[in-house]
């Protein structure tokens, strides 16, 4: 009897995680969310649960309440409203903070990769999804963060891929001691009109954010993700598709500020998910650091000119302004007062020298 009990706990362990990774093995394997009416929400990847939160790019608010086999059916439970980000409006930039910004990236599906330019959707070899952590990464850095793409591979992509990729996190947050943790993803539902979109003239993805609830920071994790969206809404809009809150951890527990990436997925051109990579390194550092620029970076004017080029929206001006010109009386009194110091010298000189003022 004990032996079968064993036998049945593992056969059920087994088909456990085969459901938890099924999306992680098979390209294309999605879900539906639905209204009670069956009017189409949206698509997930990740298996849903009951519970589970869903913010649509109008910023309303869903819950999940029943999942079938290739299903979920979500509730409205009206609209979200966004953090206030009018700060965003300010006529000039914030002062540079005194402190190093710091944003660590890692990837933990190391295989995924975008079919139609890659030629593959997934490879035993480093996915081209670490080129687009690279891009973010870059262009995070040419506004003056410092970034770090942890290179390590978390084969096969598997529901173990987060426990391995778990300890890339970890050594992220020893060495550097981030900010920010970003998981990078392409998503794999199969449409890839769901991530399409034409930003600044120029065809682009949208980015998806996943949001674990299963852990102590989901809350503020949400907020990050919430102001996140607020500033990519006023910036770049269109660039955020949606916010989903599932049941996993996805390694969030670790640090407060820490967001899943979906960008584009893997019927989408990996071309439209680089170019969207500078915006979106935009919108994190503005949800950041109020969008300053360090020293070793851009300028905010370098930025919004670039910004400009793109079609986006620009803010501020730049973060280093030009001496005060000295006024009337700077310089000019300050050299009558050294001549008038050496007059009143060689007179009384030449009083001492002579003995009396008619000499």
């Amino acid at each position: 009897m004990k032996k079968l009990m064993m036998a049945l706990l593992a056969v059920g362990l087994i088909l456990f995680l085969t459901r938890a990774g099924a999306c992680a093995d098979e390209a294309g394997r999605s879900w539906r969310i639905v209204a009670p009416d069956g009017t189409r929400v949206t698509e997930i990847c990740e298996e849903p649960s009951e519970g589970d939160v869903y913010i649509s790019a109008e910023n309303r608010l869903y819950e999940i309440v029943a999942v079938t086999e290739d299903a979920a059916i979500a509730e409205s439970r009206g609209d979200v409203t966004l953090p206030d980000v009018s700060w965003l409006d300010a006529d000039e930039a914030l002062a540079v903070s005194a402190y190093t910004r710091r944003i660590a990236l890692y990837c933990t599906h190391s295989d995924e990769s975008y079919e139609p330019s890659d030629g593959y959707y997934t490879t035993n070899d480093r996915g081209s999804i670490y080129e687009v952590a690279q891009s973010l990464a870059d262009h995070l850095a040419e506004r003056g963060v410092e970034t770090r793409v942890a290179e390590t591979i978390h084969h096969p992509h598997d529901a173990g891929a987060y426990r391995r990729s778990r300890q890339t996190a970890v050594q992220l947050l020893r060495e550097m001691r981030p900010d920010c943790l970003l998981d990078i993803h392409r998503d794999g539902i199969p449409d890839p009109d769901s991530y399409a979109v034409t930003l600044g003239g120029k065809p682009a993805s949208r980015v998806r954010i996943l949001v674990g609830r299963g852990n102590q920071n989901a809350e503020v994790n949400k907020e990050f993700a919430l102001l996140v969206k607020a500033v990519a809404d006023r910036v770049h809009p269109g660039l955020i598709k949606d916010i989903y809150m599932g049941r996993g951890v996805f390694n969030q527990d670790l640090l407060p500020r820490s967001i899943l990436l979906e960008c584009g997925t893997y019927t989408l051109e990996k071309e439209r998910v680089l170019r969207s990579m500078d915006m979106m390194a935009d919108v994190l550092n503005r949800a950041l650091y109020g969008g300053v620029v360090g020293s070793a970076g851009r300028t905010v004017s370098d930025v919004n000119e670039a910004q400009d080029e793109a079609g986006g929206v620009t803010m501020g001006a730049p973060d280093t302004a030009p001496a005060e010109p000295a006024g009337e009386g700077g310089v000019g009194s300050g050299l009558i007062f050294v001549g008038a110091v050496l007059v009143v010298g060689l007179i009384g000189y030449a009083l001492l020298s002579a003995g009396s003022l008619r000499g």
